[in-house]
């Protein structure tokens, strides 16, 4: 089963998020700056990190297909 998580990190000021295979495995999906998610807006960002997410998941993208094409 695929999952992600999803990492801000004060450090690097990155929001990062992993894909997380069946075994528990991370590997890089995609990151942004605290910066840019801020200047995006709540609402934009949190549209484009739900749609990041349902788009990578192949049963939400299946359950949400129809919705979007």
């Amino acid at each position: 089963m695929l999952g992600h998580l999803i990492q801000p990190e004060e450090e690097t000021q990155l929001i990062t998020i992993y894909r997380v295979d069946s075994g528990g495995m991370p590997t890089l999906f995609t990151s942004l700056s605290f910066d840019e998610a801020r200047k995006m807006g709540f609402e934009k960002f949190g549209k484009l990190l739900g749609e990041n997410l349902i788009l990578d998941s192949p049963k939400l993208r299946d359950l949400f297909s129809r919705d979007v094409l």
